[in-house]
């Protein structure tokens, strides 16, 4: 069963991934505007997994938060969710994508996965700072899925 702050370890791993996909999407392309692009986002990574590290590291009582996390969590659901590869980028094999449209394609579904990965931590936590603010980093994620699809049209 999953603690809270395995659920906040999650959520790093998601960030340092998403920020290792963007970096890593910097050498495949040639468009300044989508280097910016991309240089944007990796940085917005780090200014969540920075966030997550924060609110990981500022739990009251562990024992008592990862009792009551893990009587929410029944039924292995957070489980079934974040097995899926998607989260983890892993797949992402650069010499294989074709074209920058493809690439920003692979980025607007990692935004994707993440916003759902922080809609289903989001019903596991009742802190309503944490709340809030897993809130806004899904606004900032739909804001990069937004910047992504206008580099598409």
């Amino acid at each position: 069963m999953f603690t809270v702050r395995d659920i906040y370890d999650l959520a790093i791993r998601i960030e340092e991934n998403g920020e290792r996909f963007y970096r890593q999407a910097m050498g495949e392309v040639s468009s300044p505007r989508l280097k910016k692009l991309l240089q944007w986002n990796a940085d917005e990574e780090v200014e969540h997994r920075e966030f997550f590290k924060e609110k990981k590291n500022a739990l009251r009582d562990p024992q008592d938060m990862e009792d009551e996390l893990a009587e929410q969590m029944s039924g292995f659901v957070l489980r079934d969710a974040v097995s899926d590869h998607a989260f983890s980028l892993e797949d992402v094999d650069f010499s294989r994508i074709a074209d920058e449209r493809e690439l920003i394609r692979k980025a607007i579904g990692f935004e994707e996965d993440s916003i759902t990965f922080y809609e289903i931590i989001g019903s596991f936590i009742t802190d309503p700072v944490t709340l809030e603010e897993i809130e806004n980093i899904k606004a900032e994620e739909k804001k990069h899925i937004t910047l992504l699809e206008d580099l598409l049209e």
